[in-house]
């Protein structure tokens, strides 16, 4: 059996977007059967084990000053440590971090994924204790809506620019590192309910491109 880490933010946990701040969190989360993760492992099979490590407001590398546990850097090893042995782990983090708070560039974030990869890349967490594959995602895109959601005052008037230009230092990020890569913006766009977060019809597609991706990297 092929053992996957999703490790991602909001998205990965399955936040449903909403026009409105939910009063609580906790129950405002997509069943399972419908958050991407739970379609991967219907659609791969039980060749497969799908684990599901997707945590609200995660950044790469990054103390959220509103929040604790959210810094990705800080949990990786944690992580693999209690999955291993991993075969491949889907990265998919950066959206938090394009919030005005944190002030940070593009370039910035996409090196916080290189670190994380490095952490992963090291600790031989896959079989055998070798390295196990990683397939970085570029975060969805988000729409001009954005302007006119609740989550406008945390993001910030600059959040846009600086996630449209993640892919292009994903890419590079992923290239000298050797890893895969795969670009969710082509593919899904925030629900205008909260401009953020993806809803069911963006699950089912990042699941089957997920898929076709896994599919190739681990045959």
């Amino acid at each position: 059996m092929k053992t996957i880490v999703c490790y991602g933010d909001s998205n990965t946990w399955g936040y449903m977007p909403k026009r409105e701040r939910p009063q609580e969190t906790t129950l405002n989360r997509f069943p399972w059967g419908v958050r991407w993760t739970s379609l991967l492992q219907e659609q791969l099979g039980a060749a497969y084990r799908v684990v599901e490590e997707g945590l609200n407001g995660r950044t790469t590398m990054f103390d959220d000053p509103l929040d604790i546990c959210r810094n990705g850097l800080e949990y990786i090893d944690t992580v693999m440590l209690t999955k291993a042995p991993v075969d491949l782990v889907i990265l998919m983090l950066g959206t938090n971090d394009v919030k005005e708070f944190f002030g940070m560039p593009p370039y910035v974030i996409a090196r916080g994924c290189g670190r994380l990869i490095d952490r992963i890349q090291a600790g031989g967490y896959g079989p055998g204790g070798s390295a196990p594959q990683i397939l970085l995602v570029a975060p969805l895109k988000l729409p001009e809506t954005l302007s006119d959601s609740w989550l406008s005052d945390e993001f910030g008037a600059g959040a846009i620019n600086r996630n449209d230009q993640l892919p292009g230092f994903y890419g590079k990020i992923a290239a000298e590192k050797g890893v895969h890569f795969l670009n969710a913006a082509e593919f899904v766009t925030a629900d205008p309910a909260d401009s953020i977060h993806m809803n069911e019809q963006g699950h089912a597609e990042t699941a089957a491109r997920m898929c076709a991706a896994v599919k190739e990297i681990l045959g």
